[in-house]
């Protein structure tokens, strides 16, 4: 007599496979999405380090726009990675001589639009971060 898979045996490993897949796929997403906001954060400590740096030899704080390494910060860390970030774009902006805020705007994927921004003092914003 040949053995064989019924298929109800068949049916039972296809459902319990798609209810495990239901649970895991929203979880790898999560993750992912994690450490990507992880790159942006370690992107604006760079940026943040940077700036100090500048400020300990300009005594004042350098504006960035939306290319942080040509904007002469790029003598104080490597910042040309940044650049060639395309999930989000960072900019430093509201400075002055005592202040910045540097942000780092999501630009594509499911939670575009989202922000993460430090500031001179090291003070991170998550608030329209979603984990």
């Amino acid at each position: 007599m040949k053995k064989a898979f019924t298929l109800l045996e068949l049916l039972i490993v296809v459902v319990v496979i798609a209810i495990l897949a239901t649970l895991a796929v929203p979880q790898y997403i999560k993750s992912v999405e994690r450490s990507k906001a992880g790159k942006a954060r370690h992107h604006l400590y760079l940026i943040y380090m940077a700036e100090h740096w500048y400020r300990s030899q300009y005594d004042v704080y350098i504006a960035c726009g939306d290319s942080p390494s040509t904007s002469g910060l790029n003598d104080y860390g490597e910042l040309e990675g940044i650049d060639q970030d395309d999930e989000w774009n960072y900019s430093v902006d509201n400075v002055s001589s005592t202040a910045f805020i540097a942000h780092a705007l999501r630009a594509d994927g499911p939670n575009s639009g989202e922000e993460i921004t430090v500031n001179q003092e090291g003070s991170w914003d998550l608030s329209s971060w979603s984990p």
